[in-house]
């Protein structure tokens, strides 16, 4: 068998001197230039994530109040040294304001106290009442705000 097409060696021409080699230099620049390119790409869209899951963090709420310059999670860990009055005056200070606003975190050192068999002191229970006062002030507002 023989190959229907042959190719004559007459239609080959030789290069010239350099020619060969400024092809490779041209294929190597134009594949940093698509590499370049792709790793801009990907730089833009990692650099608009990460923008975007920043932006989307800061308008979310954190899910936990923060009363007194703490949150609940830090509350509830400092819990049993607030009860036990071991704690830093300033960090006590920030717990204390924050168990007179969250009503979360008054439930749980109430639980603290009868677990470790603390009764409320008087300043607690006046705050209790105090609380129930103004929970009682703010309903009775409301119902008459909705006549």
């Amino acid at each position: 068998m023989t190959n229907s097409k042959s190719t004559s060696h007459s239609e080959w021409t030789d290069c010239q001197g350099g020619e060969i080699s400024g092809l490779v230099q041209k294929l190597q620049n134009q594949r940093a230039v698509s590499r370049r390119t792709q790793i801009t790409q990907s730089l833009t869209i990692a650099v608009g994530l990460l923008v975007a899951v920043g932006l989307g963090t800061l308008m979310l709420p954190s899910g936990e109040p923060n009363y007194g310059g703490i949150v609940c999670t830090d509350v509830i860990k400092n819990g049993e040294g607030y009860v036990l009055h071991k704690l830093e005056p300033e960090l006590a200070d920030r717990i204390k304001v924050h168990i007179d606003q969250c009503e979360y975190c008054q439930g749980k050192f109430a639980m603290l106290r009868k677990k470790l068999g603390i009764k409320p002191s008087k300043i607690d229970k006046q705050q209790q009442d105090d609380q129930a006062d103004i929970s009682l002030t703010t309903t009775i507002a409301a119902l008459l705000l909705r006549q």
